[in-house]
């Protein structure tokens, strides 16, 4: 099948009626409803956006308005989206875990008219602050509310219904809209992790996104029998392209997962062949895999080592050029069948590949997943380039870089270490902040505009892109050596006891970290060794669970170079929180907010007496 012409479908509604107008009934979405995992047609799914569009028009809404959606990762999120698009206004999406201080912040930033909420919880969240945004007009919920008789607060059924009221008399109006679209309008904003203050509205048009998702194909082989699993939030960028924007070019059918803890039942039950993630998520995996195996009996203990020997040494033989003997080939098929396969499971039992983005990943895991099967490319990106700079893929792949020069990208490191780079998929800057835009769109001394990332890292002799860490997060020690705590707070998570890790030690003598415990993993460990505690908190002060972080960190520490072990740690009594600022939205660790919270405990670990 021949791909659409992007110079004729130039614009993300435009390519959507594409798919609409030429696919229309094949299957493009699936979804549970009522427990039952039901179709959705791209003829159904038009339906579904044209109604929407038709009723904020109706509402007034006009072209460049912004309408700000918050809700989880679900089918009407990208239903309502495509619908803001076709009319010419722009989506400002909220992340459904955000508190009511920081929706109100983004509503109030982006200057939104109207918004869309998932259900009961976050329409409370707006209707607590509704005084204090006087540009809201009107709220539109996706499940049922209580009270049903909130002055403009409708239900998204009634809403679609009012829709095809006013196409009944404005048949023509969408259309116009849709047609009138130009690649440079504005679309969306994508509002940043926001780790160093308050985010910041990355600014996207079609051509930022039609540049990414029309390289995906050629690069991972993605077709329309694909079936992708979304789960995470579409209001970060790299779920919006891999489980939104990638399917308008290539046709892949979604899986929408009920949501982020449902979603290893959900890969189970429908198989998907291609997966997103961030490394939190296979860390997960690793970890649930990990712990498993220790109780194991012995027999099986001794089997999945020998299988994960030999799809070590396959790999390795294969990845060199070679052609693995018979034998070794024999024992491999063995080893898959034995223990390869269950974890294949896992993931469904179809995965073609998985890819890692939106923060690095320690490439002991992807060593992991390599030997035994399920191969994870890690790609790198920001918001500000639509969430691609570089990517290792089905051709070109080396674990522990992330990857080679996209397509149309163009790379080169500065002096200091920062990677700089220009692209199509560049965001023009940030909206309403002309200070920050100053700062990341730099021009050099011949003119050239380049975004400044604010990461640290090399291309080596193949070609590959290297990531050190975030420029501003580098530590020096005492002694003068150069740290990226990242690195090694990415290790120390691949224990399956740990859920958060802060590596601290700038101008100090040696390391120490900030250990969050995960709560799963060490609940089982203390339920096995009949360790009686009330809750998390009295967990951490456990001598049996001090001892067990005491060996795993220094298992870890053996892998880094002296001065880089983390010579003290203290376990927190809880885990690091969004509702504390603690955290972003996508889980990176806000290390101002945390260091000045626990500051007292970081310097008490370089105290004599401890």
């Amino acid at each position: 099948m021949s791909n659409p012409d992007l110079s004729v479908h130039n614009t993300v509604p435009k390519l959507f009626w594409y798919n609409v107008e030429n696919y229309g009934h094949d299957v493009t979405t699936w979804r549970k409803k009522k427990g039952v995992w039901d179709s959705i047609t791209w003829r159904e799914y038009g339906q579904w956006v044209k109604d929407i569009a038709n009723a904020l028009l109706d509402a007034g809404i006009q072209r460049g308005d912004k309408v700000s959606i918050l809700s989880q990762t679900r089918f009407e999120w990208v239903a309502v989206d495509l619908a803001i698009m076709s009319i010419g206004a722009v989506t400002a999406p909220i992340y459904h875990s955000n508190t009511e201080e920081q929706v109100h912040y983004i509503a109030d930033h982006s200057e939104s008219k109207f918004i869309f909420v998932e259900d009961q919880e976050q329409l409370d969240k707006i209707l607590s602050i509704w005084n204090k945004l006087p540009d809201i007009k009107q709220v539109v919920v996706f499940e049922v509310y209580f009270p049903g008789d909130l002055p403009n607060v409708s239900r998204l059924d009634d809403f679609k219904k009012r829709g095809k009221i006013f196409e009944n008399n404005n048949s023509d109006q969408f259309f116009d809209r849709v047609n009138a679209g130009d690649p440079e309008d504005l679309i969306s904003f994508i509002y940043t992790s926001g780790t160093t203050g308050h985010p910041k509205a990355g600014m996207i048009n079609s051509r930022n996104v039609l540049t990414v998702i029309k390289h995906l194909k050629p690069m991972y082989k993605v077709t329309r029998e694909d079936i992708s699993i979304a789960y995470l939030p579409l209001a970060h960028i790299a779920e919006r392209d891999l489980g939104h924007f990638m399917k308008l070019y290539i046709g892949n059918v979604t899986i929408f997962a009920e949501s982020l803890e449902d979603m290893p039942a959900n890969l189970r039950q429908t198989g998907p062949t291609v997966m997103f993630g961030t490394p939190r998520v296979f860390e997960k995996f690793y970890a649930r895999i990990s712990t498993g195996m220790k109780d194991a009996t012995w027999i099986q203990k001794t089997i999945y080592n020998w299988s994960l020997r030999i799809g070590r040494k396959y790999v390795e033989i294969k990845d060199s050029g070679l052609t693995p003997s018979i034998i070794l080939k024999i024992k491999h098929v063995l080893a898959h069948f034995l223990i390869f396969q269950k974890i294949h499971d896992i993931f469904g039992g179809n995965i073609r590949f998985m890819i890692s983005g939106a923060a690095p990943i320690s490439p002991n895991i992807l060593h992991y997943f390599h030997w035994i099967g399920l191969d994870i490319y890690e790609v790198y990106g920001m918001t500000e380039t639509t969430g691609v700079i570089s990517a290792n893929n089905l051709a070109d792949i080396k674990i522990g870089s992330v990857g080679k020069i996209y397509p149309e990208t163009e790379v080169r490191i500065a002096e200091d270490g920062e990677i700089c780079c220009r692209c199509p998929q560049n965001v023009e800057g940030y909206y309403h902040n002309d200070e920050a835009t100053a700062e990341l769109l730099i021009e050099d001394e011949n003119g050239v505009v380049w975004l400044h990332t604010g990461d640290v890292g090399h291309i080596d002799e193949d070609g590959y892109l290297f990531i050190t860490d975030r420029k501003k997060d580098i530590i020096i020690t005492a002694g003068g050596k150069n740290v990226a705590p990242q690195n090694i707070e990415n290790l120390l998570k691949t224990s399956p006891y740990v859920s958060q890790a802060m590596v601290y030690g700038d101008k100090k003598a040696y390391l120490t970290s900030l250990i969050t415990l995960d709560e799963d993993e060490i609940a089982k460990f203390a339920r096995d060794r009949k360790i009686l505690y009330q809750d998390l908190a009295d967990l951490t002060i456990k001598s049996e669970v001090i001892d067990l972080l005491h060996h795993e960190i220094s298992k870890l520490n053996r892998e880094l170079p002296s001065y880089e072990t983390i010579k003290k740690f203290q376990i927190l009594e809880e885990d690091f929180d969004q509702d504390k600022d603690e955290l972003t939205p996508t889980m990176k660790v806000r290390r101002k907010v945390v260091t000045k919270r626990y500051k007292n405990i970081l310097e008490n670990l370089y105290s004599a007496k401890n």
